[in-house]
């Protein structure tokens, strides 16, 4: 007998209507629905101490929180991956994956290097860490930023700690699909206090303060909700 009921392949985490209404109700009386709110501060603090990071800075997406990074690290010329970078006017020099992780694959990474290249940009996929020490140790000998997509791999840890920590930067993507969520949204995860704070800058327009731009930046703000 045929069924017209849905099997969805994916479908987003809720949260209790019921507790997520009172929170809207404090947005409410608040009037400060983006620009850095208390609820924004509150996200970014709880982010670093689940995952066990030392900086958090919330985006609009992940795919914004991407670019940003990217323009924070100042990367140009080529860049080592397996996904596009031309909206950053950066190319993208594609590597092969290794079959058995889907993962970048390291023991090709350094034959694709030139005088041109400034990053590598590997993505853990579906979660599944990619060979980090190993990207780590061609990064240092080649003096190459490592940038990873970590849209997957929210709460993943290696050996107790967070795969977050390693790098220059993690991306998060929060979208709907994810399995942590915020409907949309990302994050950049970075070390360097000094960094996060550039980020902070890039994703509002460039604004130090109400009266000095410092940068060419962009709108990537996540709002209050």
């Amino acid at each position: 007998m045929e069924s017209n009921k849905k099997i969805f392949v994916t479908q987003s985490l809720m949260p209790d209507l019921g507790k997520f209404v009172k929170y809207l109700e404090d947005i409410w009386e608040r009037k400060h629905i983006t620009n850095n709110g208390v609820y924004h501060q509150r996200f970014e603090k709880a982010i670093c101490d689940h995952l066990g990071v030392e900086n958090c800075s919330l985006m609009a997406n992940g795919t914004l929180a991407l670019m940003i990074g990217l323009q924070a690290l100042e990367i140009s010329g080529e860049v080592i991956t397996t996904h596009a970078l031309h909206w950053n006017n950066i190319k993208p020099v594609f590597c092969d994956i290794n079959p058995d992780t889907f993962n970048l694959d390291v023991q090709k990474i350094e034959s694709l290097i030139t005088e041109k290249t400034t990053a590598i940009l590997p993505t853990h996929i579906y979660g599944n860490p990619c060979e980090m020490d190993k990207l780590e140790k061609i990064g240092d000998t080649y003096g190459l930023k490592i940038v990873y997509d970590a849209a997957h791999a929210f709460g993943v840890k290696k050996d107790g700690k967070s795969i977050l920590n390693y790098g220059d930067l993690s991306i998060l993507s929060f979208h709907a699909t994810k399995t942590f969520n915020t409907t949309e949204g990302g994050a950049i995860i970075t070390k360097d206090k000094k960094l996060k704070e550039h980020i902070d800058h890039l994703k509002n327009f460039g604004f130090a303060n109400e009266v000095t731009v410092i940068a060419h930046g962009i709108n990537a703000k996540m709002n209050e909700m």
